[in-house]
């Protein structure tokens, strides 16, 4: 029988991360294999939304180890390591002014070197996954705010990411919008793409997890495949998802 190891794309060695004297991520370590879809949740305050951020340093850790795709995370490489990932925010950060193909396209250009051409046709082959071709030449205010998402998506899939992370890429949206997100979400966790998602979506998690990671007090407190949202092993975490399918209700 030959085994075939699935390589880490994503380590984190004992993550610190502090907002002036206050630890709000104290001692994380994680590691994500090519391929796994981690989906992270936690309360408000927990740490979850910071720890994501901080490894590519849009939060600058304290302390700690972070190596995506084979690079280490510091000064001489955030650049490059940024180029391989795909983040996506809450609020979408598209600029108002400019076409709905000019938001995905230029970044490429001006940050990544892409020739405009083929800046072009990527945007337009991203806008396609998202199912938006037909809102090329829209202005973000003239799509819902799901649309808006859906191309905030297709703008971290056109850099072709070796990660994609996404910090509660619904939280921002009307109840009736946030579907249609999450389907595109769930067409790009079969496509293979590894991703870390902040959300707390349990459908999702339960469709898309390959593990799930529970933060609590800027501590990982529990963290198992996608089966323990039905039997979760710590207090803390049945009565997080106890609140939350209330919340739901």
């Amino acid at each position: 029988m030959v085994v075939w190891a699935v390589a880490t794309i994503v380590s984190v060695e004992n993550l610190y991360v502090a907002y002036g004297s206050q630890d709000v991520v104290k001692g994380v370590s994680l590691r994500v294999s090519q391929g796994e879809k981690i989906v992270i949740m936690g309360p408000s305050g927990s740490g979850k939304s910071t720890f994501l951020r901080s490894l590519i340093w849009l939060v600058k850790p304290r302390e700690g180890r972070v190596v995506i795709d084979g690079l280490e995370v510091g000064p001489g490489t955030l650049r490059e390591v940024r180029m391989r990932v795909g983040f996506v925010f809450q609020h979408y950060n598209l600029f108002p002014h400019l076409k709905v193909i000019q938001n995905i396209a230029l970044p490429l250009v001006k940050i990544h070197n892409v020739p405009p051409q083929e800046a072009l046709v990527r945007a337009r082959e991203a806008l396609r996954l998202v199912g938006l071709e037909d809102k090329a030449d829209a202005y973000p205010l003239q799509l819902s705010g799901g649309q808006q998402q859906r191309v905030a998506i297709a703008r971290a899939l056109a850099k072709n990411p070796r990660v994609l992370m996404l910090d509660e890429p619904t939280s921002a949206l009307d109840p009736e919008l946030v579907e249609e997100v999450l389907q595109v979400l769930e067409d790009i966790a079969r496509r293979g793409t590894t991703m870390l998602i902040v959300t707390h979506e349990v459908d999702f998690a339960l469709d898309v997890a390959d593990r799930v990671v529970f933060f609590e007090g800027g501590k990982i407190v529990e963290e198992g495949p996608v089966d323990i949202l039905y039997n979760p092993k710590t207090e803390r975490f049945r009565q997080f998802l106890k609140r939350l399918h209330k919340r739901m209700a």
